[in-house]
């Protein structure tokens, strides 16, 4: 708990110190003054005249929408004044319009195009245009021609103003959205490729990969739909990834839910799933054909995104309710449910037509990124509880491999160990040397003196025979009193230095502990002395001269 804790922390700081970073850098104060053209404006719709309108509530005088064919004219009653800068701009947002710019009916800007049959997208997005130097005491009008049905009747102030005080502003706006759609597609690239590196080496991070993926396409989503891209972004190419994104985000909601309960019956997530999928891709494909506009069917996906809500609220409710609980996934189901149902206030917004856009709306506009942010911290949460759990089964494993391969009173490679690496000898066809020992009177130590004193003896004989053989080949206890060192290459010369420097060790072993007899008998065979070449036969013939030496030793014992 006290680790969760400092993780969270961390992670909490970090995302603190991130807002800092970019309130800091985005607050300003304007250089020169910004002028909102709201209210005072004409608008001439469909042969009707509306005089004295603010632009923000149009709809309540034209309608809720306009159509295609539509020309909108908006024309303002009182002449430009001096905002005295030296980039003066105007910028407006336009839904699926052209457009044409006039200074008492001087054509400034326009974006019509010359063919009339023109299908071109247009889009949604903020429009910068320059003013000229005598724009003071001239009369703004706007000109707008609808291209698509369904285009909604509001429209955003416009502002006039030095253009870098009006990209100011407008970053400042929106820099709560901004910051979450920024954060989100450096995290979600960064742990998009950390998943891809455990991917490799690993099982079981494709959650991680598919939350990662769904990490940049949010980030992608949020920083078009509130309009932070309008300064690198054409409208066309900014509506048509803000559209892109968000048909992605209810498939890939599918695909980690699915991926999270694999064992379940899933058939109804997979139809729909993939049916989803199928819709956001052909649509997509439609668009960049040009056969239909990726915006006529965003009430469809809308609707499917309900449904697909109120499956995932289900599938979390059978996660609390089932015994096999699985606090990994539970994290994540209920990361992508809160995420899912903040956002479910932009589709809200969008049905209802309440607002001319949600960027705008101060509470949409921190539900949603909060919402999105709080996935964040959910994944932030599984990743701490996968590396801790990863972390637990690595020492688990280390303790098990410890118990199959080394011996535990003397800490050397064991019988199963030495069968595997003589398994290698055996492959290879260098020769090799195979060096058998034999504790001398272990059985009268363990019966006169207990078998502590056994096991110190056998420990205290394995550190020695580790420290003078240990670098020449690999220790082993293969035995109650046998072990066995494999020695890939050496000379006899060199290791008979080395059994007589283990004899003098041992000695000295007798003066501290002159209770217990210090002594061992060995033998040693080279593969190259036996016909067969094996470690079998090698092994044999050590084992003989080493049992040559205890007959010898003991006789000579009898002697004294």
């Amino acid at each position: 708990m006290r680790k969760f804790l400092s993780f969270l922390t961390l992670a909490l700081a970090l995302l603190a110190l991130f807002f800092t970073f970019a309130a800091f850098f985005f607050s300003f104060k304007p250089t020169h003054p910004i002028m909102k053209l709201e209210k005072g404006w004409t608008v001439t719709y469909r042969n009707q005249q509306y005089l004295n309108t603010n632009l923000e509530h149009m709809s309540t005088q034209v309608g809720a929408t306009f159509s295609r064919g539509d020309v909108v004219y908006l024309s303002q009653t009182s002449p430009l004044v001096d905002i005295r800068c030296d980039f003066p701009y105007l910028a407006f947002k336009t839904r699926y319009c052209y457009y044409e710019i006039f200074l008492d009916e001087e054509l400034i800007s326009s974006t019509v195009p010359e063919s009339s049959s023109n299908k071109e997208f247009i889009g949604v997005g903020y429009n910068f245009i320059p003013l000229p130097d005598n724009y003071v005491g001239k009369r703004l009008t706007i000109r707008l021609y609808v291209t698509e049905n369904s285009t909604r009747a509001d429209i955003i102030t416009p502002l006039i103003g030095d253009f870098d005080d009006i990209y100011r502003d407008m970053i400042h706006s929106m820099i709560y959205p901004f910051t979450i759609g920024l954060f989100m597609l450096m995290f979600g690239e960064v742990f998009l490729i950390i998943s891809l590196l455990f991917y490799i080496r690993s099982a079981g991070v494709t959650t991680q990969i598919l939350c990662s993926v769904l990490n940049i396409v949010l980030g992608c989503w949020i920083l078009t739909a509130f309009d932070v891209t309008d300064f690198v972004l054409p409208p066309n190419i900014n509506t048509t990834l803000e559209f892109c994104t968000m048909y992605l985000i209810t498939p890939l909601i599918y695909a980690i839910v699915f991926d999270l309960h694999r064992r379940w019956e899933n058939k109804i997530l997979i139809v729909m799933g993939l049916s989803t999928l199928a819709f956001s891709l052909t649509f997509m494909f439609l668009h960049f054909l040009n056969v239909v506009h990726i915006n006529h069917f965003q009430y469809p996906y809308y609707f499917i995104s309900t449904v697909g809500m109120i499956i995932l609220v289900a599938y979390v409710y059978m996660d609390l309710k089932s015994k096999s609980h699985n606090s990994s996934r539970l994290i994540l189901m209920i990361g992508i449910t809160f995420m899912a149902v903040s956002l479910f206030g932009y589709i809200i917004a969008a049905v209802l037509h309440q607002y001319i856009g949600f960027a705008s709306t101060p509470i949409i506009s921190a539900i949603m990124p909060t919402g999105v942010m709080f996935f964040v911290f959910m994944q932030l949460l599984n990743y701490f509880v996968y590396m801790t759990h990863s972390f637990a089964q690595k020492k688990e494993y280390a303790a098990l491999t410890k118990i199959a391969y080394i011996d535990n009173l003397t800490g050397l490679p064991n019988r199963v160990s030495c069968d595997e690496r003589l398994d290698v000898f055996n492959k290879s066809d260098k020769n090799f040397c195979l060096l058998s020992l034999d504790l001398n009177g272990l059985k009268e130590v363990n019966d006169n003196a207990g078998h502590p004193a056994g096991d110190r003896l056998l420990k205290s004989f394995a550190d020695t025979l580790k420290a003078v053989i240990g670098d020449l080949g690999v220790c082993t206890r293969i035995g109650g009193d046998e072990f066995l060192v494999l020695i890939e290459k050496t000379t006899p010369m060199e290791l008979d230095k080395r059994l007589v420097k283990l004899d003098q060790e041992l000695l000295e072993l007798d003066k501290k502990v002159p209770d217990v007899n210090h002594s061992v008998s060995y033998g040693y065979a080279f593969r190259e002395e036996v016909e067969d070449g094996d470690t079998h036969s090698v092994f044999m013939l050590a084992d003989q001269r080493m049992y040559d030496y205890k007959r010898a030793h003991y006789a000579n014992m009898m002697k004294r």
